[in-house]
């Protein structure tokens, strides 16, 4: 316990003198320049980024997660973090020799014929090296960086203690759940670092893109990864951002566009299954024009109740049906206690209008998101995990097309899905009216046996109040103050009956005790 106290103090001091060199001069006026709690000019979105990168794997990982956040963080700051680049100082190879080694011992020289040691990418969690197996096939050898979860197992902790801080000292803080978005953090950090999750989500991809023609993904060599080293196929093609390139090569932009944008619109309203990470450098143009995308690491899942909720949510709009859009919320379960219905649906109401006369085509995707993030944020609704990793690909993807193609709006192809969705979307709603008529007919038994479990059992509701925490802290911290005062008037009054006593010692002593108590009474009362 000792030692991970003085870790803890060691890296706060690192992260400190890191902060102070890039202008923040206190690890938490940072924090508050990133939740937005406190307005300062100097603190520009621009700054909170590079310090994330600064700073190193675990906080560009929490930069990413944060991005996704944007019921927490200010539009203008999530807007940035989209941005962080994932890019790390490289690892002498000599390690990753070593981590070779621990995970294939004497077989490494009789499964590789060679790996490159001069590193193609270094990124927060990885490392990647060109390699080729004795089979002559050329691969994508990617190293799981040395000591990484004991780093963002010290870090989250690291965080906690600082969010323990500030919801001390920030009435606000407590709302935004920050304890929770650290837990993300470690979870889906901890999850993208094991390599057997990416080699099965690779699994998954291949076997939903094996007869689709535009869109590639790479074989994986399960047999011959682990989950600290990850064997791919190497992927010879041209990165989607190089477009002087893909002009040279006459390759049409509005195509790949369009491929790009139906292969991401298939992932999410058919398969359920996304690339939850499509920025330029993970995508590549294969020679045949095919689009290749790399590092399954950042999966997002949908299930088929989502996935209707998001139907759900589109026809919403194009009808103007508010109620069914209410479901989208409830069924994300997105409402807290802080989310003012009145106002709720008031917006709601201005943001179906506002886009309700528009064709899909005419819809800018990335404004559409960016307002929802905006509707989120001034509703303080709860943006669930999945809502937000989608918002995020979503932004990523749109700036991608953008830059293939600046005229190209993905939102011209989301017809094609929605409209091959209906027969699907119809059968669903005749399957939730059957399950509706089945849920009447037996609910009259389920209410007859409710009702005597009532009366056998005699059950007793708790009620349980909004308020009940912040009513418990502040009977504690009274409780608090009473104790302290009592303590001072005992040291006080017992400072006469020493000195009757010629007991000088503890007179003294009482009297420098009854001070101190004193002191900190008068600054906890005056505090509160």
């Amino acid at each position: 316990m000792f030692k991970k106290k003085v870790r803890l103090a060691k890296r706060f001091i690192e992260i400190s003198k890191t902060l102070s060199q890039l202008g923040f001069y206190n690890v938490y006026d940072y924090f508050k320049a990133l939740l937005g709690l406190e307005i300062d000019e100097k603190a520009q979105p621009k700054r909170i980024r590079e310090a994330l990168e600064k700073l190193g794997p675990s906080f560009i990982k929490l930069g990413q997660v944060l991005s996704t956040r944007p019921d927490i963080v200010p539009q203008s700051v999530v807007q940035e973090l989209i941005k962080l680049q994932d890019k790390v100082a490289p690892i002498d190879f000599d390690i990753i020799e070593e981590i070779l080694k621990r995970n294939y011992g004497d077989k490494l020289w009789e499964i590789f014929a060679y790996i490159d040691p001069k590193p193609l990418a270094s990124a927060s969690i990885s490392q990647v090296h060109v390699g080729y197996l004795q089979t002559g096939e050329k691969v994508a050898v990617k190293v799981r960086r040395p000591n990484l979860k004991e780093m963002i197992e010290l870090d989250a902790e690291l965080m906690l203690t600082i969010i323990d801080f500030l919801e001390k000292h920030f009435k606000t803080v407590k709302e935004f759940n920050l304890k929770g978005v650290i837990y993300q953090f470690k979870r889906t950090t901890l999850n993208e670092a094991d390599f057997e999750i990416e080699a099965q989500n690779i699994k998954i991809f291949r076997e939903n893109f094996k007869d689709y023609p535009d869109f590639y993904v790479p074989k994986c060599f399960e047999e011959i990864s682990t989950s600290e080293v990850l064997i791919t196929e190497f992927i010879e093609g041209i990165k989607i951002s190089d477009i002087k390139k893909l002009k040279e090569k006459n390759y049409n932009l509005k195509l790949l566009a369009e491929k790009l944008t139906d292969a991401y619109f298939k992932m999410v309203f058919k398969d359920g299954v996304y690339h939850a990470d499509p920025h330029p450098g993970n995508l590549f143009v294969l020679e045949d024009g095919t689009i290749c995308a790399v590092d399954y690491g950042m999966v997002g899942f949908l299930s088929k109740t989502k996935k209707r909720y998001f139907f759900d949510y589109i026809v919403a709009v194009t009808t103007l049906d508010i109620n069914l859009a209410l479901q989208f919320y409830e069924g994300f379960n997105m409402f807290t206690p802080y989310t003012d219905f009145n106002n709720f649906e008031t917006d709601l109401q201005f943001f179906l209008e506002k886009y309700h006369n528009k064709k899909l085509e005419e819809i800018d995707l990335k404004e559409m998101i960016l307002d929802i993030i905006e509707f989120v944020r001034t509703n303080k609704l709860r943006l669930p995990t999945d809502v937000a990793y989608l918002g995020k690909a979503a932004i990523n993807l749109e700036g991608t097309v953008r830059e293939l193609y600046p005229s190209f709006n993905p939102t011209q192809r989301l017809r094609k899905f929605v409209t091959t969705s209906t027969k699907d979307y119809i059968i669903e709603k005749l399957g939730e009216v059957r399950d509706s008529a089945e849920l009447a007919f037996y609910a009259i038994f389920k209410l007859e046996n409710a009702y005597r479990l009532l009366i056998r059992e005699r059950i007793t509701f708790q009620i349980v109040f909004k308020d009940l925490e912040e009513l418990q802290l502040f009977y504690k911290n009274q409780i608090h103050k009473i104790v302290y005062a009592l303590l001072f008037i005992g040291l006080f009054l017992s400072i006469p009956l020493f000195k009757i006593a010629k007991m000088d010692t503890l007179a003294d002593l009482s009297l420098f005790l009854s001070f101190v108590v004193g002191i900190f009474t008068l600054y906890k009362v005056l505090r509160h």
